[in-house]
């Protein structure tokens, strides 16, 4: 339903700006002096008006997504953070649990008897 209504706004949305574009082909010059029309200080070269409008649509998007990326800065360091800290937390987890493993294996097997019952004891050397 949603992929309908989207739909059906959107494709009449475009098919009027796709006309606009191609029946206003003709060269437009901007001019932003607005004190004399005639004569502009400062005015651009003339080109075809769906030109500018692309360019001012590009430009507009281009900014916005510059300013959500800048936004999101903060959220993006902090994520880096936490991912760092998450790093470290597993490697010290893994050290823990090994050093706890190695504990409870030699906490499980008295010292006098070898920890596989097949194999024959090991004879220590000793100084009298």
């Amino acid at each position: 339903m949603k992929k309908w209504f989207y739909r059906l706004i959107w494709i009449p949305v475009l098919v009027v700006a796709v006309l606009f574009l191609v029946a206003n082909r003709m060269p437009v010059a901007i001019s932003l002096d607005p004190f004399n029309a005639d004569n502009p200080a400062m005015s651009t070269a003339a080109l075809p008006l769906w030109f500018w409008l692309m360019a001012m649509l590009f430009t507009g998007v281009g900014l916005g997504a510059l300013g959500m990326w800048l936004s999101g800065g903060e959220r993006r360091s902090q994520a880096r953070d936490n991912r760092r800290e998450l790093k470290a937390a597993k490697k010290e987890l893994a050290a823990m649990t090994a050093r706890a493993e190695a504990a409870e294996k030699s906490a499980a097997a008295p010292a006098g008897e070898p920890e596989n019952p097949h194999e024959p004891p090991k004879l220590e050397a000793t100084n009298l």
